[in-house]
């Protein structure tokens, strides 16, 4: 066998196997998400919320704000292993709500002062500005995520990827699962950083009032299965 049709053989057969193994991948990919449950998640019977504090020499002239989101879509796909599940979640920045009057009663003391109309706007401004959320040139946050192993006490970590202002944020939160019939549910709280999300806290004043580097992030994901 000539030289060339050696190298001619040679290039053919590397070709069939990454044929064949693109295939398998594929029809792996295929036959799991075949196997899955599908949930599509209700965003009306869920609550998912963040607790954003003040801070600075001048804090007292400022509030504690609740920002929280009804109008979002996502799905869950179940697994059988439910260590092999994925989450998918895609909010759209402007339909954050900031400061619902409910939602600030149930926080309790540290947000019973109510924020002016004025001052709650001058804040969603701020939120979604260029400085943070930057909402004009990123108006949505997805959300992928997969979860790890279930204990006895049906708690996991969920293993999020978060496509955030242009950066993809890598954070790993806990959850608490819960099945029953047809519905599903995942709740959990944790605290956050704004230096983990990729952003700087709104300041002014030189720093004598800002919003505090922690925030807590609360959800309750509630999520029906659709039918095959």
């Amino acid at each position: 066998m000539s030289t060339a049709l050696a190298r001619l053989y040679h290039a053919i057969s590397l070709s069939l196997v990454a044929l064949l193994l693109s295939s398998s991948i594929v029809h792996a990919q295929r036959s799991g998400e075949a196997s899955a449950d599908v949930y599509r998640i209700d965003p009306r019977t869920s609550d998912i919320r963040l607790l954003v504090y003040r801070d600075g020499a001048l804090s007292t002239f400022g509030h504690n704000h609740v920002v929280s989101l009804k109008d979002f879509t996502g799905t869950i796909h179940l697994q059988p292993k439910l260590e092999q599940s994925r989450l998918e979640l895609e909010i759209p920045v402007d339909r954050l709500i900031v400061d619902d009057a409910a939602l600030r009663r149930l926080e309790g003391k540290d947000f019973a002062n109510e924020p002016s109309k004025d001052d709650i706007a001058g804040t969603r401004t701020n939120m979604l500005g260029s400085a943070l959320l930057n909402a004009g040139q990123f108006p949505t946050i997805k959300v992928t995520g997969t979860s790890g192993p279930v204990d006895a006490k049906n708690s996991a970590m969920l293993a999020l990827s978060v496509q955030l202002v242009g950066q993809e944020i890598k954070l790993t939160i806990p959850a608490t699962l819960k099945l029953e019939g047809d519905q599903l549910e995942a709740s959990g709280e944790v605290e956050l950083s704004h230096r983990q999300l990729g952003l700087k806290p709104f300041s002014a004043l030189l720093g004598s009032l800002r919003v505090a580097e922690q925030m807590k992030f609360k959800y309750r994901i509630r999520a029906s299965k659709v039918p095959k």
